[in-house]
């Protein structure tokens, strides 16, 4: 009996998936150029589309602003709204799929329904989750890597500066010393000066797109300091250039620190786990002695 209750309630979870892929056809071409590494399954995401349209899964409130503020920090600001409704929509989609295919198969595989029903419940949180979170991963993962290059870039601009580079030039410069996350933003910056944009607002996109309070902090004082005249500027990020690397092997302490402690614990199992075996060992030879 429990057998075709779990075939019926899959069935009719997988008709309503169907119907609403099929009302999703219009949405097509928005979702299929997406990455697939980034968006599992997108060709499906027009049923998650249709959903998010509705009153019940409709994209709004606080995650919604939230998921807009990370996608305007990954992709151009025009596609910010779009990559965050692409990821919600997915995520609707696969959280209505997974239970309608793990449903389907406890049916078949009956004898195993209890193991692909844990599976399949699994998998559902972990890829929903996965879609709702992944934008905001990439942002603190981002954020930390430019972080611990910001040390590296102002003591380039530093020693550029000091020998005469007019700051424009020495940024454009420093932006093509590398491929990581600081550089590629150094490198949007100039495209946005390039562009017309003036310096203060490149900067201040700069400082916006790397989403982090150090260099937050650090560009705001630079725009004062070019604002005052390019004597202060030299001085300034001579000064923080000694100030950063300073920072940058205290942390590093830091995270030597964090790394040792999270090794304590498996030391610990590995030595219980020798006297167990030692103990083990001693009382067999007890018995048998």
């Amino acid at each position: 009996m429990l057998r075709y209750i779990i075939m019926g309630i899959g069935t009719f979870l997988s008709l309503i998936f169907l119907i609403q892929l099929f009302r999703g056809k219009k949405y097509d071409n928005m979702v299929m150029n997406l990455d697939g590494g980034d968006f599992p399954l997108h060709n499906l995401y027009g049923a998650g589309l249709v959903w998010s349209s509705g009153k019940l899964f409709k994209f709004k409130g606080k995650r919604a602003m939230e998921m807009k503020q990370q996608a305007g920090m990954l992709y151009p600001t025009q596609y910010a709204e779009y990559y965050a409704n692409v990821s919600w929509a997915g995520a609707i989609t696969l959280g209505f799929l997974m239970p309608a295919v793990t449903l389907l198969f406890s049916g078949i595989l009956y004898v195993f329904w209890y193991y692909i029903i844990a599976i399949g419940l699994f998998m559902t949180i972990y890829m929903v989750s996965s879609l709702l979170t992944n934008m905001s991963t990439k942002v603190k993962d981002r954020t930390e890597e430019c972080e611990n290059q910001l040390a590296d870039v102002v003591s380039s601009l530093a020693v550029l500066i000091n020998s005469g580079m007019v700051l424009r030039d020495a940024w454009k410069l420093v932006g093509k010393n590398s491929d990581g996350a600081l550089y590629k933003l150094i490198r949007m910056s100039c495209d946005n000066m390039a562009q017309g944009m003036s310096d203060t607002e490149a900067f201040t996109e700069f400082a916006r797109l790397s989403n982090s309070a150090d260099i937050r902090k650090f560009t705001s004082a630079m725009i004062q300091s070019m604002e005052k005249g390019g004597g202060e500027l030299t001085i300034f990020l001579t000064n923080q250039s000694s100030e950063l690397w300073t920072y940058k092997r205290q942390k590093m302490l830091q995270s030597g620190e964090k790394a040792a402690t999270k090794l304590l614990m498996p030391i610990m199992l590995i030595f219980f786990g020798i006297i167990i075996i030692i103990l083990a060992a001693a009382f067999g030879g007890s018995l048998f002695g």
